[in-house]
C-alpha cells in the first residue's frame, strides 16, 4: 500500500471515528458504572459480549471465567492482539467500601472493543491481510486473595492473573504482537510511551521453633520471632548487593505470630513483596531472599518453610511497534506533551505478555483525581476515548500494511516453555 493510499485509510477511519463520536464516549460511560473484581467480572462481560456479537463479531467469552477473546480476518498472516484489562478494585469513601473503576480498566475495554467494530465496518482487516483479536482479560489487579485462593481450590484458575490462565491456556500461542493502553495520573502530558512497570512476586517465609513459658524455662524452647527478627536485618543487608537502578524494593513484615507475652512464640510468619525492574534481577533477589531466611532459621536452630506466589513480570516494551504508535500521537499533540521511557514502581500481568511477544502499553492522561481512590475521574474523554482510539486503528492499519513493521518472537515457543517452568513453576506440554 503506498503511502497515498495509506493516508486515505486513515482519512477514512478518522471520519469513522467522528461518525460515532458520542457512542464511542457513551460506551465507556456503560462499561464505567459497573465496576467488578477480578475473575467477577459478570455484567461487563454481558455487556462486551452483546457489544460484539450485534456487530458481527463472534466471540468466545467464557476464558477463565470472564475473559473474552473475538477475532477478524483469514487467521493467517501477521497477527495482532488488542488487549484489554477488564476488573475494578475496592476503594474507600470514608465508613464505604466499594469496587471502583479507579483504574480506568473501562477505558480500555471500551475503546479496543471500538477499534473492533470499526475494523469490521471498514474492512480493513479484510482488504490488508492478517488477523486482529480483541482479548479481554479478567483480574489484572493482584488482590482479593480470599476469593482466588477458593476459586483456585475449586479448579476453576490456576493462576490470580487472568492472563496468566489465558497464557497457560494457549491464548495467545497464535498472536505475534500485543497492543494496549492504560490511563496514567500525569495531567501535564497527554501521552506517555516506552514505560516500564515493575515486575513483583510474593514471598511467605514461615519460621518454626519450640514453645515454652518465657519466665520458667525459656532455654528449652526455639524463639520463631528470633529468626525472623534476624532474617529482616539480613533482608536489609541483602539489598545493597543490588545497585539502585534495579529498582528493589523489598520491605518485609510480620504478619502473624503464634503464642502470648508469656510463651516464646513457635511460629512467626515473614512476608514481602518484592520488586525489581528486570526480570534477572527479580529473580536473584528472589533466591537471595530464600537465602536470607533459611540460613537466618538454621543459626538459630529454626526450620523456616518458604511459600511462593507468583507475581508479575516487569514490563519491557517493543520499541519497533512503540515508535509506530509514537508517530501516531505526535498527529494529535506537540513532542512535549509525550512522555517518553517512564520508569515505573507499578506492576501489571501485562509484563508476562511482553516477555512472550512484542508488546505496547502506551499512556494517556485524562484524570482528574487520585487513581485508585475514590476521588478517581474521568475528566478528559476526548483524549480517553477518541484521541486512544485513533492512535490504535492507524497502528492497526500500519502493521497491517507494513511487512517490515511487522515484529514477531521467533522464539515464542522457547520463552513459554521457560515461563512456565521458571516463572508459573508449571511443566509446560
Amino acid at each position: 500500500m503506498s503511502n497515498v493510499e495509506l493516508q486515505n485509510v486513515y482519512e477514512e477511519l478518522k471520519a469513522l471515528i467522528e461518525k460515532h463520536h458520542d457512542e464511542i464516549i457513551e460506551f465507556g460511560r456503560k462499561l464505567f458504572a459497573y465496576p467488578e473484581l477480578g475473575f467477577k467480572e459478570e455484567k461487563t462481560n454481558e455487556i462486551l459480549t452483546a457489544f460484539l456479537t450485534e456487530n458481527g463479531i463472534p466471540c468466545k467469552n467464557d476464558i477463565a471465567m470472564t475473559g473474552i477473546r473475538a477475532d477478524l480476518g483469514s487467521g493467517d498472516g501477521y497477527h495482532i492482539a488488542l488487549v484489554a484489562d477488564m476488573d475494578a478494585i475496592y476503594v474507600k469513601d470514608g465508613d464505604k467500601t466499594y469496587p471502583f473503576h479507579s483504574c480506568g480498566h473501562c477505558i480500555q475495554t471500551s475503546v479496543l472493543a471500538w477499534v473492533m467494530k470499526l475494523l469490521k465496518d471498514s474492512g480493513l482487516v479484510e482488504k490488508l491481510g492478517g488477523t486482529v483479536s480483541f482479548i479481554a482479560t479478567p483480574a489484572e489487579e493482584f488482590i482479593d486473595f480470599d476469593y482466588r485462593e477458593g476459586i483456585r481450590s475449586e479448579g476453576k484458575i490456576k493462576y490470580f492473573s487472568g492472563k496468566q490462565n489465558m497464557i497457560e491456556q494457549g491464548v495467545f500461542d497464535d498472536i505475534d504482537c500485543a497492543l494496549s493502553m492504560h490511563i496514567n495520573g500525569d495531567s501535564g502530558t497527554l501521552f506517555d510511551i516506552d514505560s516500564t512497570l515493575a515486575g513483583f512476586m510474593v514471598k511467605k517465609a514461615i519460621f518454626k521453633g519450640l514453645a515454652a513459658h518465657s519466665g520458667v524455662i525459656p532455654h528449652l524452647g526455639k524463639n520463631a520471632l528470633h529468626g525472623a527478627s534476624l532474617c529482616m536485618n539480613a533482608l536489609s543487608y541483602m539489598k545493597d548487593q543490588f545497585p539502585k537502578e534495579t529498582g528493589l524494593q523489598l520491605h518485609p513484615v510480620i504478619s502473624s505470630c503464634s503464642g502470648s507475652v508469656n510463651i516464646i512464640p513457635e511460629e512467626v510468619v515473614l512476608e514481602s513483596y518484592i520488586r525489581a525492574n528486570t526480570l534477572e534481577e527479580l529473580m536473584l533477589a528472589g533466591e537471595k531472599f530464600d537465602l536470607c531466611a533459611i540460613h537466618s532459621a538454621k543459626a538459630l536452630g529454626l526450620e523456616c518453610e518458604i511459600k511462593n506466589e507468583t507475581g508479575y513480570m516487569p514490563l519491557s516494551q517493543s520499541k519497533e511497534i512503540g515508535n509506530v504508535v509514537y508517530q501516531h500521537m505526535l498527529e494529535i499533540c506537540e513532542d512535549d506533551k509525550i512522555v517518553k521511557n517512564v520508569i515505573s514502581g507499578a506492576s501489571g500481568d501485562v509484563g508476562d505478555l511482553g516477555y512472550l511477544i512484542p508488546t505496547v502499553q502506551f499512556g494517556f492522561a485524562a484524570v482528574k483525581g487520585r487513581v485508585h481512590s475514590c476521588a478517581f475521574e474521568i475528566a478528559d474523554e476526548e483524549n480517553a476515548y477518541i484521541n486512544t482510539t485513533e492512535i490504535l486503528l492507524k497502528t492497526v492499519c500500519d502493521l497491517l500494511a507494513k511487512p517490515e513493521l511487522q515484529v514477531k518472537n521467533e522464539d515464542y515457543l522457547t520463552r513459554k516453555e521457560f515461563y512456565m517452568k521458571n516463572w508459573l513453576q508449571k511443566e509446560h506440554s
